[in-house]
C-alpha cells in the first residue's frame, strides 16, 4: 500500500482522510496528517498525527499531498521532493517560475516526482496530448462572489458585487497571484497545455450562480475543444474536487516522470 502524508485537514483533507481510512480497496495507507491548527485533528487517530512538519521523513511517506495553502510548497516543497513524491493541490504556487523550476530540479536529482492533480478539469489529457499544436487555450471560471477569496486582491470585495463582474482577463500567471485559493484549475490547465503565459484566464464573479462553472477551450491546426462543467460549491472548492483529488492520489503510482499530470 502506498503511504500518503496529508497536509491540511479542511474540506478536502478531511474527506481524503476519511476515504483512505474506510476504504482499504483504495490501496492507500496514511503515513501522517499535519494541520497548522492541531485542534482540528481531534477526529484523527493519534498514530497518524504529525506535530512537526519538519519531521515528515520519519514517517516514510511515498507521497506527500498538500491540501492547505500555496505557502507549504514554497517553504517545504523542496524538502518533500528530496525524500518522496509531492502533490500540491494549491497549484497556483507553480505560477512562480523559479519555484516550479526549483521543484522540478529537485525531483530530477532525487528520482522523485512533482505530481500535478487535474483539479476536476475535464479534458486535460487531450490538452496535454495536443500541447504542440494549440494556437490558443483559454479557461473561463464563473463563481458566486461568496465562493471567491478576495484576500490577495484589493480591487474587489464580495459584498460589493451585485452583478456579473469580470475580475480578471489575461495570462494565467497573473490570476494565480491575485486569487491563489480559487484558480488551481487554471494552473492545472496551463501546466497541461501551453504554459502560464500563453494560457488565457478569465475569472468572473456571478451573484446569480450557486455553482462554479468552468469553460475550457483550445484551438489549433483545425482542432477545436470546447468543454463546460458546472460544479456545486463548498467554500472555495467544488464538490467534484473531492472526487478528483482522491482519484489523482490513487493514480500517482502509475509513472516515474519528474512532472506527472494526474
Amino acid at each position: 500500500m502506498a503511504r500518503i502524508g496529508l497536509i491540511g485537514f479542511g474540506y478536502l483533507g478531511s474527506f481524503v482522510y476519511e476515504q483512505m481510512t474506510t476504504r482499504p480497496e483504495l490501496g492507500l495507507d496514511v503515513a501522517f496528517v499535519y494541520n497548522r491548527s492541531a485542534e482540528r485533528l481531534k477526529g484523527v487517530s493519534p498514530e497518524h498525527v504529525l506535530d512537526d512538519l519538519h519531521s515528515f521523513a520519519e514517517r516514510e511517506p511515498d507521497l506527500v499531498v498538500e491540501l492547505a495553502h500555496p505557502d507549504i510548497s514554497r517553504e517545504h516543497g523542496g524538502a518533500f521532493l528530496s525524500r518522496a513524491d509531492y502533490m500540491p493541490l494549491s497549484l497556483t504556487c507553480l505560477a512562480d517560475a523559479d519555484l516550479e523550476r526549483s521543484l522540478l530540479d529537485t525531483a530530477g536529482r532525487s528520482g522523485t516526482r512533482l505530481c500535478v492533480p487535474h483539479g476536476a478539469v475535464i479534458g486535460l489529457d487531450a490538452l496535454s496530448e495536443g500541447r504542440e499544436m494549440w494556437d490558443e487555450v483559454s479557461i473561463t471560471m464563473k463563481k458566486p462572489p461568496r465562493s471567491i477569496d478576495f484576500s490577495d486582491c484589493e480591487n474587489y470585495c464580495a459584498e460589493d458585487i451585485e452583478e456579473e463582474t469580470v475580475l480578471y482577463d489575461g495570462p494565467t500567471r497573473g490570476v494565480c497571484a491575485l486569487f491563489p485559493r480559487n484558480v488551481n484549475s487554471h494552473a492545472a490547465t496551463a501546466m497541461a497545455g501551453v504554459g502560464f503565459e500563453r494560457t488565457r484566464s478569465v475569472l468572473v464573479a456571478a451573484p446569480a450562480l450557486d455553482v462554479s462553472v468552468i469553460e475550457l477551450s483550445a484551438r489549433g491546426q483545425g482542432v477545436e475543444i470546447d468543454i463546460r462543467r458546472a460544479n456545486p460549491m463548498q467554500g472555495v472548492s467544488g464538490v467534484l474536487t473531492l472526487l478528483s483529488s482522491l482519484a489523482s492520489i490513487g493514480r500517482s503510482s502509475n509513472t516515474r516522470d519528474p512532472l506527472f499530470i494526474c
